[in-house]
């Protein structure tokens, strides 16, 4: 990237069996684009680097909204990545080496949605002052709202800063949700009349009523439904730990009355006892299980830190029966291998 633009020419093709692969990185034309003043972005490191990933995936779990991370690097000597813009979502830039120069301005739109990114120099009126103009260093962190206007320069020294953003969840997206769920209703699902615009122009009223009879649906919505939604998109935004599967299948086969266990990070679970049964409810299944196991379950899975050692000692549970419970937990992915 320079100055908001992407750089041409820094990919090449090769050839995998019949296949002809068009987008693999060009290292030279990198370097040399790199050298003239580009700045390096690596995108999405908390998929890929163990580490951000980690920190994301607490930082999420943490805040209950989504996270990602990128990566930039860029040159000495005024560079720049980006011109003026606002992101759509809360950042973080956390400088790693070197120095650069942050100029901060007014939001011209006020907390935007995905829908509304901006950016160009004329999103700063000329002759306004920056809110914050500011240098940052290794260990430095700068917080950037979502929509507040900023860009960045080099000093006489390379930069590398990581960009950690929290896309927040909004009532606008749960509105978008709780709508959604009007294709259930068959009153919605009727087509518009033949040639709509004369038809509504003859009957303009068609369109209020259906805005009426939609104003009417949704004040008669359940709030549990809308709260089910609600509750549905903040699972997504912190997803369980992933499970290492070749690691998994060997816990499971592996698995004795001192095997090591330990919950698995960010997994969403409840317990409900009634009479003689225990049900353990998962993101994607749900357990029966006998009612004496309850507490045993409840001991698996919130010990935190220390692995929890199967039998008596560690879950309350005579060895063969702490055996056949946590088996099951890690099949269903409720809990990992420790050792």
């Amino acid at each position: 990237m320079r100055d908001g633009t992407t750089v041409p020419g820094v990919t090449r093709e090769a050839v995998a069996g019949s296949r002809t692969i068009t987008d693999l990185v060009d290292a030279n034309a990198v370097s040399r684009r790199h050298g003239e003043g580009a700045t390096l972005v690596l995108n999405s490191l908390h998929r890929f680097w163990p580490p951000l990933v980690e920190f994301c995936r607490d930082l999420a779990m943490e805040l209950g909204h989504p996270t990602q991370c990128n990566a930039y690097i860029t040159p000495a000597g005024d560079a720049k990545g980006f011109a003026f813009h606002h992101d759509t979502h809360d950042v973080f830039v956390l400088q790693v080496t070197g120095r650069k120069r942050w100029q901060v301005h007014q939001p011209v739109i006020t907390l935007p949605t995905k829908s509304q990114p901006r950016s160009g120099a004329d999103l700063v009126p000329d002759g306004q002052p920056p809110l914050i103009d500011t240098e940052l260093g290794p260990g430095d962190t700068l917080y950037l709202p979502r929509g507040y206007v900023h860009a960045a320069a080099t000093t006489d020294s390379r930069s590398l800063h990581l960009t950690v953003g929290v896309l927040a969840i909004t009532w606008y997206d749960v509105l978008r949700d709780v709508v959604a769920t009007a294709a259930d209703e068959l009153s919605f699902r009727h087509a518009l009349p033949v040639s709509p615009h004369d038809a509504l122009e003859q009957d303009p009223d068609q369109l209020a009523a259906v805005l009426q009879q939609a104003a009417a649906w949704l004040s008669a919505l359940p709030v549990e439904r809308a709260r089910e939604l609600l509750e549905a998109r903040v699972r997504k935004a912190a997803p369980a730990e992933p499970l290492r599967l070749l690691a998994q299948a060997e816990a499971v086969a592996g698995c004795a009355p001192d095997f090591p266990v330990r919950p698995r990070r960010g997994l969403r679970w409840s317990i409900q006892t009634a009479g003689e049964r225990v049900t353990l409810q998962l993101p994607d299944c749900r357990l029966d299980l006998p009612a004496y196991t309850a507490d045993a379950l409840r001991r698996a899975l919130t010990t935190p830190g220390t692995p929890a050692e199967l039998g008596a000692a560690g879950l309350g549970l005579d060895a063969d029966d702490a055996v056949v419970l946590v088996r099951r937990l890690l099949r269903e992915g409720a809990l990992v291998g420790a050792g």
